[in-house]
C-alpha cells in the first residue's frame, strides 16, 4: 500500500473542508426548502420528516415563478442569438485579418471587460428611459449584448487563431466561398470554445440581478432573480416557500452544466483558462 505524505495528507484535509464549506450551504437550503415552517425554525439543520414537496409546487404557483421563468429563458436566448450575430464575426475578423486598428480593437475589448455595470447604469437608465426601453425584455437583452461582446469576442477569438491559414487558403483554393470555409474549416475546431461562451452568457443572463432589478419595474417582466428576491417581503414569514424558489431558480442551470460540463471544460481547456 501507498504511503501517503504529510503533504498530501494536508492537501486533501484542506480540500475536504473546502468541499464541506461549499456543500453546506446547499443542504441547508434544499433541507429547509423541504420543511414546515414550524420544523425549519425548530430544527434548522436537521433533516426534514417527512419532507414537504408541497413547498415546491406552492413556491412555483402562488409566487407566480412561471411567467419569471419565462422571462429569464427569454433574456438568456435573446442575448445568446445576439452574441453569435456580434463576437463571431469580430472574433473572426480578429483573428483571421489584417486590417490597421486591429491591435487597438482588441486591447479595446480587453478594457471593456474590466468596466464592472455599476459604473455606466445611471447614465444608461436615463438613455433608456428617453428611449422607450426601461421596462422592457428587448431593452435589457440589448444591455447583456454590448456588455458581453467583448469577453465573448475575447473567447472566441483564441479558438479561432488555433485554424491553421494554411487550411482556410487550401478551401478557398478549392472554390468555396468564404462563408463556406468558414462553416467547414473554422467552424468545427472553434465550436467548443463557442459553446462554452454561450454557457457562460446563459448562466450570467440568467443569474444576473443588478441589471433586472434598475431596469424592469413591470411584475410581468421580472425574471426569476428578480422574483425570488421580492419573495422577501411578501414571504418573510414563510422561508421555506422561499427556499424552494430559490432552488428551483437555479434548477435550470444547473441542469444545464450538468449536461454540459464536458463541453464547458473542454472549452476553457482549450482557451488555457483551466487550471
Amino acid at each position: 500500500m501507498k504511503k501517503i505524505s504529510l503533504s498530501d495528507s494536508i492537501i486533501r484535509l484542506v480540500l475536504i473542508i473546502f468541499l464541506i464549506y461549499t456543500l453546506f450551504p446547499l443542504y441547508i437550503a434544499i433541507s429547509a426548502s423541504l420543511k414546515t415552517g414550524f420544523e425549519l425554525f425548530s430544527d434548522p439543520l436537521g433533516l426534514p420528516n417527512p419532507p414537504a414537496f408541497k413547498n415546491y409546487s406552492r413556491s412555483f404557483v402562488e409566487t407566480g415563478l412561471g411567467r419569471a421563468y419565462l422571462n429569464s429563458a427569454i433574456l438568456s436566448l435573446g442575448t445568446d442569438l445576439g452574441i453569435l450575430l456580434t463576437a463571431i464575426p469580430i472574433s473572426y475578423a480578429l483573428a483571421k485579418m489584417n486590417f490597421q486598428g486591429k491591435n487597438f480593437l482588441i486591447g479595446y475589448f480587453f478594457f471593456c471587460t474590466t468596466i464592472p455595470p455599476q459604473l455606466f447604469i445611471v447614465p444608461l437608465y436615463f438613455m433608456f428611459s428617453r428611449l422607450g426601453l426601461v421596462n422592457s425584455l428587448f431593452g435589457l437583452i440589448i444591455i447583456y449584448i454590448a456588455m458581453w461582446t467583448p469577453f465573448s469576442t475575447l473567447l472566441m477569438r483564441s479558438y479561432f487563431v488555433k485554424v491553421p491559414n494554411e487550411l482556410l487558403e487550401a478551401a478557398l483554393i478549392d472554390g468555396a466561398s468564404k462563408w463556406k470555409a468558414f462553416w467547414k474549416v473554422v467552424f468545427p475546431v472553434a465550436r467548443p470554445g463557442i459553446t462554452t461562451t454561450l454557457l457562460i452568457v446563459t448562466m450570467w443572463s440568467w443569474n444576473n440581478l443588478l441589471l433586472p432589478l434598475t431596469f424592469i419595474n413591470d411584475e410581468k417582466l421580472k425574471p426569476v432573480t428578480v422574483a425570488v428576491a421580492m419573495l422577501e417581503g411578501k414571504w418573510s414569514s414563510s422561508w421555506e416557500i422561499i427556499m424552494a424558489a430559490s432552488i428551483l431558480a437555479s434548477l435550470p442551470i444547473i441542469i444545464l452544466f450538468i449536461f454540459s460540463h464536458r463541453n464547458f471544460v473542454e472549452g476553457l481547456a482549450g482557451t488555457g483558462l483551466k487550471g
